[in-house]
């Protein structure tokens, strides 16, 4: 009887940590993924303004600051516009979308692609802007979004 309560509980023992460890690397960030795919379509089913088109979409789970401590998602879409700028800053306002942590904004790509985003952003890349120099009229509208859990890999 003993035998088998030591064995269980050595079982127990060794599959806990095991489990979190799975959870941790794989289920976890994989919940996480699911929820940045959900975000991600739910801005290509956003009702676009006259003159604008949309080029690309994109979304990024992990740790977005590199402070180790946290997960993030950042969600964007490239549009491409010919309208004013001031026009489409009053088209995101009106944008809803679940899970959003504090609002849309709204990156004018500069022509220059040199100088592509106004602050760091090294984990954004849209596949569209390969191989260009310059690009005119191009938009970026993101946020950054709740993920389902904080126990994830990426946060570290």
């Amino acid at each position: 009887m003993k035998k088998k309560v030591l064995i269980g509980v050595l079982i127990t023992v060794i599959a806990i940590p095991i489990m979190y460890l799975i959870s941790f690397v794989a289920i976890y960030p994989a919940i996480n993924d699911s929820r940045a795919e959900k975000i991600e379509d739910d801005f290509l089913n956003i009702s676009i303004p006259r003159k604008t088109n949309i080029v690309e979409s994109y979304s990024f789970c992990g740790n977005t600051s590199g402070t180790g401590n946290h997960v993030e998602i950042w969600s964007g879409l490239l549009i491409k516009s010919e309208l004013p700028e001031t026009e489409l800053l009053q088209w995101v306002d009106g944008i809803t979308i679940s899970y959003i942590e504090d609002g849309l904004y709204l990156w004018s790509v500069p022509e220059d692609l040199g100088s592509f985003y106004p602050e760091p952003k090294d984990f954004v890349h849209f596949e569209h802007f390969n191989g260009m120099s310059e690009a005119k009229g191009y938009y970026i509208i993101w946020g950054y979004f709740y993920p389902l859990t904080q126990f994830d890999i990426r946060a570290w």
